[in-house]
């Protein structure tokens, strides 16, 4: 007699048991890996009057390489965004770090203008761009309950690198030569991406040994495009995130590029004092408050969720008056205090960029939603430093240079402590209205995902 046939359920992937530990060894891989994403900028800001002369470029040929470099950024990044839901991010960042330190390396051997386009104004942003979605989507997965500190200390590997990166070339150029300082950080990038291929983990393949779970989408949750924009335009707090985003960028970009040169022209301090000066006093205090930030509203936000876009919102409002005070000072000592306010102000902003979003949003369209902020953040926040240099030229035109001076930028620093004012504006809107049920709604649908997943198993 024959024995009745058995039908055996599919068995489960075993995951791999990893030590708790291992969510602050992913966040220092990636913080390194950010860190030399975000040089370039740096190294470029430095050398650049070094390729000017060695292509016998015009200033105009200079900055279009630029603005190639942030439009390029703004429409990929989208579609960066969506790569990173639908593929595996472990192999998608480790592919970027390599393609970035082969573009840096190139551009250390160009030969003209041309070469310079393809691989520093191109070859570089299209690594860079699809790095960010899929690296904070990941520190997310691994970091629940403390999702702010995480992607905060992931943000200040981009200060630091303003900080440091761009003395280290400068050193690097002044002993040797400029292609030296791009042959450095790309080899040196190259040896970070050997640490990825070793070290990073799949999060859907490991479980904690503490019985913790990673925060990943579900395998059978499908992401197209279609299903994304649904979510995103009925979400309306990630639209007034994304406006308050957007807001921190644009002041942000004018800073970089305008900051050293405003110092020089109304201080008359040297070119490396006012690089230095500029950067130093606004980044330490970012780097200070976006930890304590953090580590605040990981605290906070486990019995008050709408804790941290309120954060953002005071950030923002008490920030736009200390923005517009910059223009109008009348001492070196004020300024540096004005720009340490408000990196105090802007730390404690971008401590929760993220973090806030992913509240509302499903898990398995973050790297979408970061790509959308990104687009519109670069997309508009590109023209503020030319907003800045228009505004000086026309009142040098009409009042010389001293008088011209003064007047365009008290002017521009008033214009961007109000670009602040409107994104605190869209940020409060969203903390004290619409985030508690967007929040509710994106759980509401993780849950009925699961149990639907429950259900067809």
């Amino acid at each position: 007699m024959s024995s009745p046939s058995t039908t055996q359920a599919p068995e489960t992937p075993v995951k791999k048991i990893i030590p708790s530990s291992y969510r602050w060894e992913l966040l220092l891989l990636l913080f390194m890996a950010y860190f030399f994403h975000q040089a370039d900028r740096a190294i470029f800001g430095v050398v650049s009057g070094d390729i000017k002369a060695a292509f016998d470029m015009s200033d105009e040929a200079l900055g279009k390489t630029r603005t190639i470099m942030f439009t390029l950024m703004a429409f990929i990044v989208p579609f960066a965004g969506f790569i990173g839901d639908k593929w595996n991010k472990r192999r998608l960042l480790i592919t970027c770090l390599f393609c970035w330190s082969i573009a840096t390396v190139c551009t250390g051997c160009v030969t003209g203008v041309m070469g310079l386009i393809i691989f520093n104004s191109v070859g570089v942003v299209v690594a860079e761009a699809f790095y960010g979605p899929a690296s904070t989507s990941l520190i997310a997965s691994y970091h629940k309950e403390t999702r702010s500190i995480a992607l905060s200390v992931h943000q200040t590997a981009v200060y630091l690198s303003v900080i440091f990166c761009g003395l280290i070339a400068g050193w690097i150029t002044e002993h040797y030569d400029w292609r030296h300082a791009f042959w450095f950080f790309g080899g040196a990038s190259i040896v970070v991406g050997a640490l990825l291929i070793w070290r990073l983990k799949d999060p859907s393949k490991v479980q904690f040994a503490d019985g913790g779970q990673t925060d990943v989408a579900k395998p059978k949750e499908k992401t197209t495009v279609a299903g994304f924009l649904k979510t995103w335009f009925t979400t309306p707090s990630a639209i007034l995130l994304t406006v308050g985003f957007t807001a921190i960028v644009f002041v942000n970009n004018a800073y970089l590029n305008v900051v050293p040169l405003f110092l020089q022209r109304k201080f008359e301090l040297s070119p490396t004092a006012a690089g230095w000066n500029g950067m130093f006093w606004h980044h330490i205090a970012a780097f200070m408050c976006i930890y304590l930030g953090g580590f605040i509203s990981d605290r906070i936000s486990k019995t008050s969720p709408t804790f941290r876009p309120k954060l953002q919102f005071c950030a923002m409002l008490i920030g736009a008056p200390i923005v517009c005070m910059i223009g109008m000072a009348s001492t070196l000592y004020a300024v540096y205090a004005l720009f340490f306010a408000m990196g105090v102000c802007r730390g404690f902003y971008e401590c929760n960029t993220h973090a806030s979003v992913f509240e509302t949003i499903p898990a398995k369209y973050r790297s979408s939603t970061v790509g959308v902020m990104i687009l519109f953040a670069f997309l508009i926040g590109a023209w503020s430093a030319q907003m800045v240099g228009a505004f000086v030229d026309k009142y040098v035109s009409e009042f010389g240079t001293e008088l011209g001076y003064e007047l365009g930028y008290r002017y521009s620093f008033q214009i961007l402590g109000a670009t602040w004012i409107l994104g605190a504006v869209c940020v409060g809107i969203a903390a004290f209205g619409t985030f508690k049920r967007d929040r509710e709604r994106r759980i509401a649908l993780e849950l009925a995902a699961e149990e639907a997943e429950k259900t067809t198993a």
